[in-house]
């Protein structure tokens, strides 16, 4: 198995930069992608040397095939990793966490970096994983709490219903179509308490095509309400999806703001 050090030193080899070490954890930018990755330096024996951003998470069923990859825990959490996303784990803070991995060999570490680096870097959203994996902190809600949760998490019940009394059309485009909109969480469900998933403030009434981009981090929007496109949405998509620059969010709230700098600083991809 390789060491945090071999896995520091690998990383630095292939041109890695934005080094960044702290008491348990080195911060580095991978060369082609500029995704953030950590070197736990608490691994010890266990395979979880190395860590990546869990907008990941959909592929690494595929990641962990490569022969001599490991990934025996779902999720490290540690407060040093401070750009990733955050959510409760034990204690009753959130805190940064990612999806770990170990390797056999440096092959094994080769052939992963060079499949990672190839990933698109939207969040690949699944809603029924992030039912599934939540299942342990729901199953002791009265019944009625738990199906509006869920519920949430699928676009429908109170939450959708609070966020259609509140906007009454998308909240960027005017399109007063309510059955095709999307009750879109700011702060991702898979990311937030229970209280922030049924929070109608923590959510927009979207077009189709601005949930999608907005769930994946390629559009996001300033506290003003202008949008923001990221460098990873490509002219020619984003012209296809009717998105452009001049579009933007008219009527935010002061509840919002707190949940768009989670997206802004967690989900959106500057």
């Amino acid at each position: 198995m390789l060491s945090t050090d071999d896995i520091a030193r690998l990383l630095e080899a292939i041109g890695c930069s934005d080094k960044h070490e702290v008491q348990y954890a080195i911060r580095y930018s991978l060369p082609i992608s500029k995704q953030y990755i950590y070197v736990n330096k608490q691994a010890g024996g266990k395979y979880s040397g190395l860590v990546i951003h869990p907008r990941f998470q959909a592929h690494r069923p595929d990641l962990r095939a490569i022969s001599g990859v490991r990934s025996e825990k779902k999720y490290n959490h540690k407060s040093s990793m401070t750009k990733f996303p955050k959510r409760k784990n034990n204690g009753k803070d959130e805190i940064p966490y990612g999806i770990p991995f170990g390797f056999d060999s440096k092959v094994a570490f080769h052939e992963f970096i060079d499949r990672l680096s190839k990933l698109p870097t939207a969040y690949s959203s699944n809603e029924l994983e992030d039912i599934k994996e939540a299942e342990e902190e729901l199953q002791n809600l009265p019944p009625t709490e738990r199906e509006s949760i869920v519920n949430s998490r699928v676009g429908q019940g109170r939450f959708r219903k609070q966020l259609i009394d509140m906007w009454g059309q998308c909240a960027v485009t005017g399109c007063a179509t309510v059955p095709l909109l999307k009750a879109s969480h700011i702060k991702p469900w898979r990311d937030s308490d229970n209280k922030e998933r049924l929070d109608a403030f923590n959510g927009f009434l979207l077009a189709p095509n601005l949930d999608a981009a907005f769930d994946a981090g390629l559009i996001t929007f300033e506290n003003s309400g202008a949008i923001l496109i990221s460098s990873a949405f490509d002219h020619a998509s984003r012209k296809a999806l009717g998105i452009d620059p001049a579009m933007g969010i008219s009527g935010i709230k002061k509840e919002n703001l707190s949940y768009l700098e989670y997206h802004r600083k967690y989900v959106y991809q500057s």
